[in-house]
């Protein structure tokens, strides 16, 4: 596993771009750091609609948090080790979630 040092500089950008993630991507961290799911099941575990789904994943994908395997058709999504290190240090951040409006 490699291991990653927050230094002085990333500390403080990831901190912010975490704090400034929407929800769907901090719920869609939150389960992937207890298992790796399909689509479907991330959907459902993570109580984001299918819809918010790719969109959500974009971000976390983008920063580096998340990466996926193809087997077939089906897609397994997983965190990487940037990911878990991310999750442990501001697991605060990504439980930490903004008031969004009432549709």
């Amino acid at each position: 596993m490699v291991d990653f040092e927050f230094n002085s500089q990333l500390y403080p950008y990831l901190k912010e771009m975490i704090m400034n993630l929407p929800n769907a991507p901090k719920l869609v961290m939150q389960a992937l750091s207890k298992k790796d799911y399909n689509k479907e099941d991330l959907s459902l575990r993570s109580g984001v609609r299918r819809g918010e789904l790719n969109f959500a994943l974009c971000w976390i994908e983008a920063l580096g948090f998340v990466y996926y395997t193809t087997s077939g058709r089906q897609k397994l999504y997983s965190l990487t080790p940037l990911g878990k290190k991310v999750y442990e240090e501001f697991n605060d951040l990504f439980h930490t979630l903004k008031e969004e409006p009432k549709d």
